[in-house]
């Protein structure tokens, strides 16, 4: 592709690795996190979190970010009203709405940062390539109505579905992909269609596969809904990558199985995970109080290129304050002991200086 067909797209920009197409996620760290947004052409997979709060949000970000860059937006929910998830969007600032108030002593945390285990990793910073296109966002406000109003947003609710002869189990998924493509073809995203102004269309699906989501028919195993799940994300993506859409998916993974969301990873291009530390024995570890689950890149396509942009096994968290949500890298705090046990500890350990259970040469 000619990169300055890159710059007549708002909210685009090639790649710095592969000159790939990217649009920003609406959230900075995690862009950064991808390499500097999501590939043009690509689906990208996120395993809920038990309530379904923290991938709903980061759906939200997704959304607005298409919103505020004119893009065409198209999302999908049969849990709840995909009208009220855009009324609920929220609201676009000109700064970090957290930049303004900046702990103190922050200068002495970043230095206690760079323990030895730490030194190599790479940090969760914005990389320069994705700043003008990206977005701030203040989540405590909702975006107004007029902004809404004037860009083009589809809505698909599954309640006129249509039965017929279909590959699929539940119609509800034939019928969705149906209108994706349906509004792909009208609002000539195909790569091989000449529109006079090209823009990006957003795809945002909202917990695909949920109770929601069974068949009506009493007939029908299980092992088909999981079926139905896994097919349908293989045949969006065949979709998606033959046009100018990116598509982002919200599953409930822990209502299958653990073969079941292996097949929806691998017919994905990006997989995510979200953790939640509700309801689990570290929500009340002290030593993550100040984060709310944990946050794991599965999976990272490399599109276009020979390798991935995979971060590797680093840990990575996610925290959700009342005007943001960002993505940090993890680092624990030094486990500061008594000092009479740090040195009963050293001693009883390999070999010791003193003690009863040093070791003899």
């Amino acid at each position: 592709m000619d990169k300055k067909k890159f710059e007549q797209i708002p909210g685009t920009v090639p790649s710095t690795q592969n000159g790939h197409l990217l649009i920003s996620s609406g959230i900075s760290s995690l862009d950064s996190l991808l390499g500097g947004g999501l590939p043009v052409g690509t689906v990208a997979l996120i395993e809920e979190d038990f309530h379904g709060l923290y991938s709903k949000v980061i759906l939200k970000y997704f959304l607005v970010e298409g919103i505020t860059s004119i893009h065409s937006v198209f999302v999908a929910s049969q849990d709840v009203n995909p009208a009220n998830i855009i009324r609920e969007l929220p609201a676009v600032i000109d700064s970090d709405p957290e930049s303004e108030n900046p702990k103190h002593g922050s200068d002495a945390n970043d230095k206690m940062k760079i323990a030895f285990r730490y030194q190599n990793l790479s940090s969760l910073t914005y990389e320069s390539n994705t700043k003008h296109i990206c977005h701030h966002y203040d989540l405590s406000k909702y975006m107004s109505f007029s902004d809404i109003e004037n860009c083009d947003v589809y809505y698909w609710s599954g309640q006129r579905i249509k039965n017929g002869t279909n590959n699929f189990s539940n119609p509800a998924y034939n019928d969705l992909l149906k209108s994706i493509k349906d509004k792909i073809k009208e609002g000539k995203f195909f790569l091989k269609d000449n529109p006079e102004k090209r823009t990006i269309l957003r795809i945002g699906i909202h917990s695909l596969g949920s109770p929601m989501w069974l068949p009506h028919r009493k007939t029908i195993h299980s092992m088909d809904s999981s079926r139905d799940l896994d097919m349908f994300i293989f045949c969006l993506r065949a979709l998606v990558r033959s046009a100018y859409a990116v598509a982002l998916v919200t599953i409930p993974s822990y209502l299958y199985h653990e073969m079941s969301l292996e097949r929806c990873i691998h017919s994905s291009d990006i997989a995510m995970e979200l953790q939640s530390f509700s309801g689990t024995y570290l929500e009340n570890n002290q030593s993550l109080s100040n984060y709310h689950g944990f946050f794991k890149l599965n999976k990272l396509a490399p599109i276009n290129s020979l390798a991935s942009r995979h971060p590797g096994a680093a840990e990575y968290v996610f925290k959700l304050r009342r005007k943001k949500f960002s993505i940090e890298l993890l680092h624990l705090p030094p486990d500061i002991q008594d000092g009479h046990d740090n040195k009963r500890a050293l001693s009883d350990f390999g070999c010791g200086p003193t003690g009863k259970n040093s070791l003899d040469f």
